[in-house]
């Protein structure tokens, strides 16, 4: 499969269609359902589910050992030991929130009040499926049971649904359940792939990102929950995040170039006037692709993914980093030190940065204080980030 991977860091050339819709970034070494695009079509679902697991890291962690909280286990790639999150709430560094020993944990959600992390889990199905767990404790409900890959998960303002992503359907559909769980509610669909829901602040309105198959372009649309049938083109990319400012109506997302190395960057769109803004760009580089961005809890930073091309394009990839910037494009800082993967940030209310890493040898969740990087910033910063004239 590593051969056949699409360069997930950057958008296809138009006439090529997402052929691995998800599998992009999460699983650049397991899987990334809402990777750096996640390419992923149902036709792939065969080959996906004979190889969803890891790829075989030739220096992985000894996963029990962590699991029973070896702190002298260490990974080979870095020769750091790798400490158990219970013993880790006093370090600067990144703490470890999940400990399976099979399969992957990706897609963190964590709730407004920082009491709740909802993610997607391959830990007991080939399948993935929806969980949620409390922060800090060590017990998990799974809430979606389905042979179909359920992915994308966000709450509700009022606490009450869960929406989440879906093929159940025989596509990409968005559906909600109950926050205990249950028989889920089909909200789309649509012939065209749709996924990666995001509320806003007020509950009245759902964005979320659709594949347009006429073109092979990624949208972003909105409806609003009380009139599902009526939708709203806003613009094209992918991923939205309402801002959690109830003040604003603004959502940030990623979008490619048309030109030049077709990577990522960071955007945002004003809705408060209606669809058909002007959207601004915040990030962007000739080097590097800057990906899964998500508000903090008071809309003024975000936190996001910085994927490096690799040298050798067929190869997974093995080196990301998590990064914080101002709303209005300063203040740029890394939290996490090249040395692993991090990707699909998300930002807690107690100031941690939630987000997936294979620093234990398996893709799993991760957090580490917003305002804690563990590397040299300066070093980290050199060269990164302005565009390239020539392009």
């Amino acid at each position: 499969m590593q051969a056949s991977l699409d360069h997930a860091w950057r958008t296809p050339v138009p006439e090529r269609r997402f052929q691995r819709w998800l599998r992009g970034l999460a699983i650049l070494a397991t899987l990334s359902l809402a990777g750096c695009h996640c390419h992923y079509t149902v036709e792939h679902r065969v080959s996906v589910r004979r190889g969803w697991h890891l790829p075989p890291f030739e220096h992985a962690v000894d996963s029990g050992a962590l699991a029973a909280g070896d702190e002298n286990a260490a990974d080979p790639r870095s020769g750091r030991k790798v400490a158990d999150a219970r013993s880790a709430g006093t370090l600067e560094g990144p703490t470890r929130i999940s400990f399976g020993s099979e399969g992957a944990d990706f897609d963190p959600e964590v709730d407004p009040t920082g009491t709740w992390i909802l993610y997607a889990s391959t830990q007991h199905a080939v399948a993935p499926d929806i969980y949620r767990r409390r922060i800090g404790g060590h017990t998990q409900v799974r809430l979606t049971l389905d042979d179909a890959d359920d992915v994308m998960p966000t709450l509700s303002p009022d606490g009450r649904s869960i929406l989440f992503a879906s093929n159940r359907g025989g596509n990409w559909d968005l559906w909600m359940t109950a926050f205990e769980g249950g028989a889920p509610t089909r909200l789309t669909s649509e012939p065209d792939h749709e996924l990666h829901p995001s509320i806003s602040p007020d509950g009245s309105t759902i964005a979320y990102c659709r594949e347009n198959r006429r073109t092979g372009r990624w949208e972003i649309w909105t409806f609003e929950l009380a009139r599902p049938g009526l939708r709203t083109y806003v613009c094209d990319g992918l991923f939205p995040q309402w801002c959690p400012d109830p003040d604003r109506r603004t959502l940030l997302f990623q979008c490619p170039r048309d030109r030049g190395g077709r990577l990522y960057g960071l955007w945002t769109i004003d809705l408060t006037d209606g669809p058909g803004g002007s959207p601004v760009e915040i990030l962007s580089a000739s080097d590097t692709a800057a990906m899964h961005p998500a508000w903090s809890p008071d809309g003024r930073s975000i936190c996001y993914c910085s994927v490096p091309i690799p040298e050798d394009p067929a190869r997974w990839l093995e080196e990301s980093d998590i990064w914080t910037i101002r709303a209005d494009g300063t203040e740029r800082r890394p939290l996490t030190d090249n040395r692993f993967r991090g990707i699909q940030p998300t930002w807690s209310v107690d100031g941690r940065v939630f987000y997936v890493s294979d620093r234990a040898g398996a893709d799993g969740l991760w957090s580490i204080p917003a305002g804690a990087p563990t590397s040299d910033e300066a070093g980290l910063l050199a060269g990164v980030g302005d565009d390239d004239p020539t392009e």
